[in-house]
């Protein structure tokens, strides 16, 4: 061993008796047929010293037990011998048990004895009865009753005592806390990762982080974690060998009975037994039955599982770990980082939502002896016990009114990303009298993000395409908002692989103006009508259609599956010529726009039998109409959130006013444009648009946040008014008759978010918007509406635009102020 570091000499001081040499402990791995923590279990009692006389002492007996109690292979004859012979052995070995219906009495098991029909007794068997879910390791004696083999026809083996391998200390914890104040943040980092094995010195800052992440889900309750990545990383090394908390499953069948209940006794199964059950060498497992990965989808979701009429809660957290057979940028060319996982979860986005964090198995490297410490850290079985008792407390008052995240994340990230930041905060912070400084904070706030974040980008990749459309972001204070990325993803973006493109993709790059029809076609295809399609036709020879979703006036809507892409999209499919015409140029503008809150246009073409469409992302989500009508009801922080969203949406396209109008004043000066000044000048003259139909029909809600659709009759800003069209009751009484200006959509957003707050009602009388009315009070309709948000709504639907907000970025600002106030509801 190398000699005392000054962490060691700490941490001997601090925690005196309950720490281990732990290249001790690795001249045991491998030599014995049981985990690390075994060995550890038995160092801890006899070595957690660092007296080089009693530690000499003490490994000698560790050694000797190991030999004397431990069986290897070949051995198993010489014990039983020992045990007739001697009346009873004692070895340290795997007990497992299961109950003999035909004897109704319980049988153990003891596998390295090759034993199976052991006797134990019922109340040995209540007592641990994690032997029936899987087993445990323990001292077990064992007698041999040569009467018994004479009454049962050759069993005579029973087991008379189990000692479990573990320290459960009542005051571990307080023990683990009191110490924590003794150590800096990086002494503590570092004496975690030595007590695990790893030296930290041979690792990253990166690399430590992601062994942390793999620590998290011994601290919290229910907590989901998949780490894909090349062999040799380490992935299953804390739930072998570190607690005895943890129960490993290896590659193979699953049974409904083993991880939730067994119906037949009533015995509840590994998630209720551990602490984290982890499935390892994922892609192998499989369930005993087709409703074991809707039971598990269940309880992960929940925490609950059913049985019969009862439904049982237990904390068990779910890992699952396994290997690429290449690395993480092939895989991703060849389709998504869950391709690993079994048949039944590989493509299913529902399942995949309910993980909490995709830890990158890749960013760990291959582990060799030199990874390895050989200084002091925690026994493993103290440690596993502190965890254990740390998953009945919680750090998330740390995170009030200091840490806040973007509006962009769902209820299901907002729970992951809690869930993590929660657990690495107790990891590093366990005591909660302690503070968090908002460096820290950042740090697992920004950790929790990117693990959650892979799995969304994973979502969308299969398809689901409004998981990955978000900017998943923080904010700490007063400090700006912190957007956070994967790197793997943005490296793949980035990486020309030189593979061919479909022809689909090569029509999205290489123009940026959708395809133009004839003149003449569009002249003679006015009054024209497409063919109407149904469910499971398929148009232009690959677009299956699945489902109709509306019909406008001069188009129809449906749901397809792409067979060349393998992708579901929403195809709008034009009656003429003529009505593709009249929209592409504003609709190849928007393709320019890539936000969340705005639905994405792919691209257009023309099918076979000469009819026009257009692709766009599928909205799996629900209409804004019936809240707005009243039928169905929002909170009001949730109203305000659709208005704010819809808000984020014009921001994108509507043109910045500012900028232009001091282009346009230099333009017309003296010394004019520069050639940069002027191509700028053009592009915000070109990516100008204004929606003009803004109305709860066109918004839809989904997990993600609200989403604008329906660019059918978008226009220019600036462009001439040579139509009057869009929605009445979401029309401006004073709406520019000459030139298209942005007045017309902040007016319809005031109207929308009017109707939500107050149950349907409109701001003027007969739902008709005319100068020269007044808007009327919402409190006449909403009575406890909070006076701020009342005022902004009648400034929003004011008649006149000299009264209302003059962009979209200023309603957005007063309508957040107005949010952050403890918004009533």
């Amino acid at each position: 061993m190398s000699d005392l570091d000054a962490l060691d000499r700490l941490a001997a001081e601090v925690f005196e008796g309950y720490l281990v040499r732990k290249d001790l402990a690795q001249q045991f791995r491998g030599q014995y047929p049981v985990p690390t923590y075994v060995g550890e279990f038995l160092l801890g009692r006899y070595c957690a010293t660092t007296d080089p006389d009693e530690l000499a002492e003490g490994l000698a007996i560790v050694e000797r037990v190991m030999k004397e109690r431990t069986v290897r292979a070949g051995e198993e004859e010489l014990f039983k011998s020992r045990a007739r012979e001697q009346g009873t052995v004692k070895i340290v070995d795997l007990l497992r048990a299961r109950l003999d219906a035909k004897a109704d009495s319980y049988k153990a098991e003891l596998p390295s004895l090759q034993l199976g029909d052991i006797h134990i007794s019922a109340d040995l068997v209540n007592a641990h009865d994690r032997m029936l879910t899987g087993g445990f390791y323990a001292e077990v004696s064992l007698e041999y009753i040569a009467a018994l083999a004479r009454d049962t026809g050759g069993a005579p083996f029973r087991v008379d005592a189990v000692r479990p391998i573990q320290m459960s200390t009542r005051d571990a914890l307080d023990t683990f806390v009191r110490g924590r104040s003794q150590f800096t943040l990086d002494q503590w980092r570092e004496l975690l990762l030595r007590s695990v094995g790893f030296e930290p010195a041979r690792f990253s800052r990166r690399e430590q982080d992601v062994l942390f992440a793999r620590m998290v889900p011994f601290v919290v309750p229910n907590y989901n974690a998949v780490e894909l990545g090349p062999r040799g990383t380490g992935k299953s090394h804390l739930f072998q060998q570190v607690s005895p908390y943890a129960h490993l499953v290896s590659g193979g069948k699953a049974t409904i009975a083993n991880m939730f209940v067994n119906n037949a006794t009533g015995r509840r199964g590994l998630v209720a037994q551990y602490d984290v059950v982890c499935f390892d060498e994922v892609s192998g497992v499989s369930f005993d039955s087709k409703d074991g990965v809707n039971i598990l989808k269940g309880f992960m979701e929940s925490g609950e599982f059913s049985r019969g009429k009862e439904s049982i809660r237990a904390d068990g957290g779910i890992v699952m770990v396994g290997n690429f057979d290449v690395d993480v940028a092939d895989e991703l060319r060849r389709g998504h980082l869950f391709g690993p996982m079994p048949k039944e979860m590989r493509d299913d986005t529902a399942f995949h939502d309910r993980i909490h964090g995709y830890l990158p198995g890749w960013d760990v490297p291959k582990l060799d002896p030199s990874y390895f410490t050989a200084h002091y850290g925690f026994v493993s079985d103290f440690l596993a016990e502190c965890w254990s008792q740390l998953r009945r407390t919680s750090r998330m008052g740390v995170i009030q009114d200091r840490l806040e995240w973007s509006d962009q994340l769902s209820g299901r990230d907002r729970k992951a990303v809690n869930n993590t930041v929660n657990g690495l905060i107790k990891l590093l912070w366990p005591d909660p009298a302690t503070d968090v400084p908002d460096d820290a904070l950042a740090w697992a706030a920004e950790l929790a993000l990117e693990l959650r974040r892979r799995v969304k980008e994973q979502q969308a990749l299969i398809g689901a395409a409004e998981f990955g459309k978000v900017d998943l972001g923080y904010r700490i204070g007063d400090r700006p908002e912190k957007i956070v990325y994967c790197d793997e993803s943005v490296q793949h973006r980035r990486r020309d692989t030189g593979e061919p493109d479909s022809a689909a993709s090569r029509r999205t790059r290489d123009s940026e103006v959708l395809p133009e029809p004839d003149p003449a076609e569009v002249r003679y295809s006015t009054g024209a009508k497409a063919t109407s399609y149904a469910a499971g036709d398929v148009i232009d020879g690959r677009f299956e259609v699945l489902s109709i979703l509306g019909q406008g006036g001069f188009s129809k809507v449906y749901r397809v599956r792409d067979d060349v892409e393998e992708e579901e999209r929403a195809l709008k499919l034009f009656d003429s010529a003529a009505g593709y015409n009249a929209v592409r140029r504003e609709i190849a503008a928007l393709r320019k726009v890539r936000h969340p809150n705005i639905v994405e246009v792919f691209w257009a073409g023309k099918t076979g039998a000469g009819e026009w469409y257009l692709i766009t992302e599928y909205i799996d989500g629900e209409s804004l109409d019936e809240y707005a009508t009243g039928r169905r009801h929002l909170r009001d922080r949730e109203a305000v959130d659709v208005a704010l969203d819809i808000l984020d949406a014009l921001i994108a396209i509507h043109p910045d006013s500012a900028r232009i109008e001091e282009l346009d004043r230099k333009k017309h000066g003296a010394d004019g444009l520069s050639g940069a000044e002027f191509e700028e000048w053009m592009e915000l003259q070109d990516k100008g648009l204004v929606h003009r139909d803004i109305k709860p029909l066109n918004v839809m809600l989904t997990r993600t946040g609200a989403k604008l659709l329906d660019f059918n009759i978008a226009s220019r800003v600036g462009d001439p008014v040579r139509t009057q069209s869009g929605t009445p009751p979401y029309q401006a009484p004073d709406a520019n008759l000459t030139r298209w200006d942005v007045s017309t959509d902040l007016f319809a957003v005031g109207v929308m978010l009017y109707e939500l707050l107050c149950n349907g009602e409109h701001p003027y009388p007969g739902s008709l918007p005319l100068a020269g009315e007044s808007v009327i009070d919402p409190r006449t309709f909403r009575p406890d509406l909070r006076p701020e948000l009342a005022d902004l709504l009648v400034r929003a639907c004011a008649p006149y635009r000299s009264e209302r907000f003059s962009t979209a970025q200023e309603m957005r600002a007063a309508l957040h102020g107005v949010r952050n106030g403890k918004t009533s509801g």
